[in-house]
């Protein structure tokens, strides 16, 4: 049995619901497909998406994604003409912020990549990671700047200051694979980049790399705190957040040994190694830390089950059990390492959506029929916590066992509990939690609401598994699918507090959670 202490009268922390964030390459084109419009919809009415993310702001054209997805996934906001001269379209990347903004949610806008003719051996070049990216040495610094005022200018005229300044602002994605000239360029797109999106306001928020090596990051970080910026000539540059990617595994390492799972722990590890490397810049204090691409693996358009069968992780309750432990695990680093993080934003979104075969192991969150996939699922389970964190007593975060306690300022109380170990093969075998709640008031009747994910309950690829199996099953099998993902309550029970605490003591399967919702009667 697993003992946890909840003192339901300390506030350990606030909940920031810092997971809630998405991004995807081909959001341009994604977001207005009836696929995506659903994703969209379907957050706003759970509360499970603030932020998004996307690439290909400026570009014209990006033939390796469009080739894949089908139609151009790119803002197409500039065209140069044979003379130089230059003419500005607006209006697609309007539209798809506006399809934010009209539901609560707000854009990460990514100031990338290069339209057509705006540098010179604009390549396409592919980072560690195998992401493309248009690079070369900028032609005419003078119409890059133009384009970003004209830009800013239109945000402005469309959305308001006031809408803006609950934005972010980035400079580019993974320049990590960017050498030399090219390199150095970097750093005066950044320069650019933060002084014309300031000179509108001084309350816009900035930041970057988008890397996913600390190297990459200690290199950028030595610009901006001691390097002399290419727009004022002074020393530094102003940033507001620090940005960086880490996913579990790569997906370029999926085809050949040694075989390799995802753990939560490498996370856990990145983020303190990135900890350490903040502290070398004491100026940089206060700045936002975004892990602003996550995943249990890379490769999300390119990397499927039916050729790499370990995949089935992206599928299955693993990814939102990794989710919930992620969040306890970055919750523990901000309270034992005074390291917050400020932004976690998963990268996949509909893609799946678009094709008849379902469960293709991509890293989504809805599948065909715009089935929730159990790491969506997940996604509504933490949003349901109240918005101040308890003090827990218990297991160390990180470990097979683990807790989340919330309240609002009322007397309700939600407790989310897991049983996950990533190498776990037993998944038949229950564990026992006991959890105490302390310093309650005596004599409260509470109903408790129970919500279990895992292999039997709300779990859209095991039901799928059970039913079909059929990579397109039809209309019947993803409306039982659509019902299967409805959080509803899966047992209900009422207690009353006895000298100031309750006592609840129940099996959570392994590869499982359970939500327990305390509604004072």
């Amino acid at each position: 049995m697993t003992n946890f202490l909840v003192n339901t009268a300390t506030i350990e922390m606030v909940n920031r619901q810092f997971w809630r964030a998405i991004g995807y390459d081909f959001l341009f084109k994604s977001t207005h497909e009836p696929e995506g419009q659903y994703l969209l919809d379907r957050a706003e009415k759970h509360g499970t998406i603030k932020y998004l993310r996307s690439h290909f702001t400026f570009d014209n054209s990006a033939p390796w994604a469009d080739n894949k997805v089908g139609g151009n996934v790119c803002g197409r906001v500039m065209k140069i003409n044979d003379d130089g001269s230059a003419e500005y379209d607006f209006s697609h990347v309007n539209k798809t912020f506006q399809e934010y903004v009209k539901r609560g949610m707000k854009p990460i806008v990514e100031f990338d990549f290069f339209p057509d003719g705006m540098c010179y051996s604009a390549d396409d070049v592919a980072n560690d990671e195998d992401f493309v990216a248009v690079a070369g040495i900028i032609k005419d610094w003078d119409l890059w700047t133009e384009l970003l005022n004209k830009f800013m200018e239109n945000l402005e005229t469309t959305f308001g200051k006031e809408e803006l300044k609950t934005w972010y602002f980035e400079v580019w994605n993974e320049p990590d694979g960017i050498k030399g000239d090219t390199l150095r360029q970097f750093y005066r797109l950044y320069d650019v980049f933060a002084h014309v999106v300031k000179s509108f306001d001084e309350d816009y928020k900035i930041g970057g790399p988008a890397c996913f090596k600390l190297q990459v990051m200690k290199d950028f970080l030595d610009h901006v705190t001691a390097g002399t910026n290419y727009v004022t000539g002074q020393i530094g540059s102003p940033i507001d957040f620090v940005s960086f990617h880490i996913y579990g595994l790569s997906g370029a390492w999926l085809a050949k040994g040694p075989e390799m799972t995802p753990q939560v722990s490498k996370f856990s590890s990145e983020m303190l190694w990135w900890q350490r490397l903040m502290r070398g810049y004491p100026t940089l204090k206060g700045v936002e830390i975004h892990l602003n691409e996550w995943g249990v693996c890379s490769h999300g358009d390119s990397k499927f089950v039916d050729k790499f069968p370990q995949l089935e992780y992206r599928n299955s309750e693993f990814s939102a059990l990794f989710l919930v432990k992620l969040v306890d695990c970055l919750k523990t680093i901000e309270k034992e390492y005074n390291f917050s993080t400020d932004l976690m934003l998963f990268w996949g979104s509909s893609f799946n959506a678009l094709f008849p075969k379902m469960f293709l192991g991509s890293r989504d969150l809805t599948t065909t029929g715009n089935v929730p996939k159990p790491i969506f699922t997940g996604w509504e389970m933490l949003t349901r916590l109240g918005k101040n964190f308890l003090a827990i007593e218990g297991p160390v975060a990180g470990g097979r066992h683990g807790l989340l306690a919330a309240k609002n300022d009322d007397n309700n109380i939600q407790l989310l509990a897991y049983n996950f170990n990533e190498t776990d093969d037993e998944l038949d075998r229950d564990d026992t939690f006991n959890i105490q709640l302390q310093q309650l008031t005596d004599g409260i009747t509470y109903r408790i609401d129970e919500i279990r994910l895992d292999q039997k309950h709300h779990n859209t690829y095991r039901e799928w598994q059970r039913v079909s199996g059929e990579p397109d099953p039809g209309k019947e099998v993803v409306d039982k699918l659509m019902d299967t993902a409805e959080l509803t309550t899966d047992a209900t029970t009422e207690v009353t507090v006895v000298n100031g605490q309750l006592n609840l003591t129940m099996p959570i399967p392994r590869h499982g959670m359970l939500l327990l919702e305390l509604v004072a009667r």
